[in-house]
């Protein structure tokens, strides 16, 4: 796993930026998608994809139909940076599995994914699109719900991974300035090195878990 270190993405920035160049789209698992990313609209200029389709991610049809909705917003405004929250996520890494071409970043908070196998591992193997992966920790200590989230950081080639201790789920809406922050800082990285051409492998070979 490549990531990038704490001392390469540096939180704190102000948030309105003017360095982020392509959009970032959100999505959610079901209607709603307005009021559910309502801090990362204002604040980041974050645009909605709305769906109508309640996604199971343990259900293929279900997932199939989200996936359906979520491709026809996003060929609409051409590639972005995707940002997905709970079971959203999952569709989220599939989405950018099937369309690489249309996905500049993931930007996953809190994801929930169906239970491992060697297929899920495979999945994750296959994602080329540079992904910060961000968990919350409500209570000093207890760190079981990382696993799943870390799981997937690790699982991604050019996966970053990010602690917000002392937070309720979810991150985005709990703790909107810190999650905005991360996520400027790394859609920034992930253009230039798109703009570089170069392939999407951060400056460290080290598993880096900073915590906001």
């Amino acid at each position: 796993m490549s990531s990038v270190g704490a001392s390469t993405i540096v939180p704190g920035r102000n948030v309105v930026d003017d360095e982020r160049r392509e959009p970032i789209l959100c999505v959610h698992d079901g209607p709603g998608v307005t009021d559910h990313f309502a801090d990362q609209i204002r604040a980041l200029a974050a645009l909605p994809i709305g769906t109508q389709t309640v996604l199971d991610i343990a259900e293929t049809d279900s997932l199939e139909r989200w996936l359906d909705e979520v491709t026809g917003g996003f060929v609409e405004h051409g590639r972005s940076h995707l940002l997905a929250t709970g079971p959203a996520a999952y569709g989220a890494i599939v989405f950018a599995t099937r369309r690489p071409e249309l996905v500049l970043s993931l930007l996953l908070g809190d994801p929930a994914v169906p239970s491992e196998s060697e297929d899920y591992r495979d999945l994750l193997r296959t994602v080329v699109a540079p992904t910060l992966v961000i968990a919350s920790v409500p209570e000093a200590g207890d760190e079981t719900c990382l696993e799943q989230p870390q799981t997937i950081a690790g699982g991604i080639d050019n996966g970053v991974f990010v602690v917000i201790d002392g937070c309720r789920v979810p991150a985005h809406q709990e703790r909107p300035t810190s999650f905005n922050e991360w996520v400027t800082s790394f859609t920034i990285i992930a253009e230039g090195l798109a703009d570089s051409g170069a392939p999407p492998a951060y400056s460290s070979n080290r598993q880096e878990n900073p915590r906001a």
